[in-house]
């Protein structure tokens, strides 16, 4: 197993767990549940992304579909584990707000690889 596959099998663990924390033992904070969900995410889809970009058998375009699928399954899957916390509950719109902090991150990685990759292929060029 490669350290990008591990660091998102980690995070994973990390939502996992707080989403373990029964509703009556969370602490009371004044931003909506909706924008914690999203950043929560915005950081899954950024590992995922780093990781499926390894695979380069896979076009860009695929790669980005893929860490967001991954990230939107993963958050599908974290509201039905919620269902089953003491009270806790499963949000449809907190879904939607995982899948789009999983689209913005991955979206944002790619971008910076696209970036990143085009100024050493100039760079590369100029040595030539």
């Amino acid at each position: 197993m490669n350290i990008r596959l591990a660091l998102c099998i980690a995070y994973a663990g990390v939502i996992f767990g707080i989403s373990s924390v029964p509703g009556n033992r969370l602490p009371s904070i004044s931003v909506s549940d909706y924008f914690i969900h999203f950043f929560e995410y915005v950081a899954l889809g950024s590992l995922l992304m780093w990781w499926r970009l390894r695979n380069s058998a896979v076009s860009i375009a695929g790669t980005l579909c893929q860490a967001i699928f991954l990230g939107s399954l993963y958050g599908l899957a974290d509201e039905l584990h919620q269902y089953f916390v003491p009270n806790r509950y499963a949000d449809p719109v907190d879904w939607v707000a995982d899948t789009l902090g999983s689209a913005v991150g991955a979206i944002a990685v790619l971008a910076l690889f696209l970036v990143f990759s085009k100024r050493s292929a100039s760079q590369e060029g100029m040595r030539d």
